[in-house]
């Protein structure tokens, strides 16, 4: 304890007594970018006559600052943006001691939903990618060798089930999306052509499992169109909305000052979970199309052996050395 000043009163001599303060303790609410935040000076022991701030070194103006005791001050940042994150320090002091403490303040560019919508977003043209794979393979084949019966049955059904999920998923990002910002014409016209093309590749999907001679009999030119243009039609639908969102989100992400999400781990496990049956589908089809080859191969030689020998025994003077 401190000898701090004398004082008289009636004759009598009064000691006031003072102690040093101790060092300020600085903690922050969640810190947002275009919300409001807070970060809190309080000083636990010692009275305090003055609590100043400073942001990288620089006094910071008063009208920014509230004293809510003498022990307790309160800095605004309203909203919190990126130009707020730095080192702020509080600085405690009284007539005979001081203290300062500093704290590296970050605002969050993302709120915990912006993040799972963005993966949402990502999963959803994962999932779409490869689904464009499985609608690509069919083409690249040629008429001989194209695939047919049960894998094509497989194949068909899977794909049209993947863009199925990755559309309901990029819908259901939408929706949380405009939650989040409100709603938005460039939001809410992608939802309803995903919601009809979700019901359109499930109701194919369904069709093809269940009832493959009732899908392979559409007479309507109408119905073959729609169950035809219906999946890439869908994968272009995700991708385009999906980035749409990607994008935005990332320009909601560069209002703060951390690190952007990193989905790495999530698009290697998207990408093999997807692509795992697809890659059974195309090895099971390899295995066929070898023996394909190999059949036609071995029937050419039996049939150019047979020519052969008609060949052979069409010249004159020619015999049939077989025994009959």
């Amino acid at each position: 304890m401190l000898l701090c000043r004398p004082a008289e009163l009636l004759g009598t001599t009064r000691v006031l007594l003072a102690e040093p303060v101790s060092r300020p303790q600085l903690r922050t609410s969640s810190l947002l970018a275009r919300a409001t935040g807070q970060v809190i000076c309080e000083v636990a022991e010692g009275r305090v006559d003055t609590i100043a701030w400073k942001k990288d070194g620089q006094p910071l103006l008063p009208d920014r600052v509230s004293q809510l005791s003498s022990s307790c001050s309160v800095l605004y940042l309203r909203p919190a943006k990126k130009l707020d994150c730095g080192s702020y320090s509080c600085n405690a002091s009284n007539g005979i001691s001081w203290q300062e403490t500093s704290l590296e303040v970050t605002i969050e560019g993302l709120s915990s939903r912006l993040k799972h919508i963005l993966r949402m977003a990502v999963i959803a043209v994962v999932f779409a990618a490869v689904a464009a794979w499985g609608l690509i393979i069919p083409v690249c084949q040629s008429e001989r060798l194209r695939i047919r019966g049960e894998l094509w049955r497989w194949l068909s059904s899977y794909t049209c089930g993947l863009v199925c999920i990755a559309c309901i998923l990029d819908g259901t990002a939408g929706i949380l999306w405009m939650w989040e910002e409100g709603p938005s014409l460039a939001v809410i016209l992608p939802e309803i052509t995903l919601s009809y093309l979700s019901v359109v590749n499930f109701l194919g999907a369904t069709a093809v499992i269940f009832q493959p001679t009732h899908f392979s009999r559409l007479k309507s030119k109408k119905a073959q169109r729609t169950m035809g243009y219906s999946a890439p039609g869908a994968v272009v639908a995700v991708v385009l909305s999906s980035t749409f969102l990607i994008r935005s989100i990332y320009h909601r992400h560069e209002e703060g000052c951390t690190e952007f999400v990193d989905v790495t781990i999530l698009v290697s496990s998207a990408v093999a979970v997807s692509a795992l049956p697809l890659l059974a589908i195309v090895l099971c089809y390899l295995s066929f199309a070898r023996h394909t080859v190999q059949g036609c191969s071995n029937d050419c030689d039996v049939s150019w052996m047979g020519k052969t020998r008609s060949f052979e025994m069409s010249q004159p003077g020619t015999k049939d050395t077989n025994p009959s």
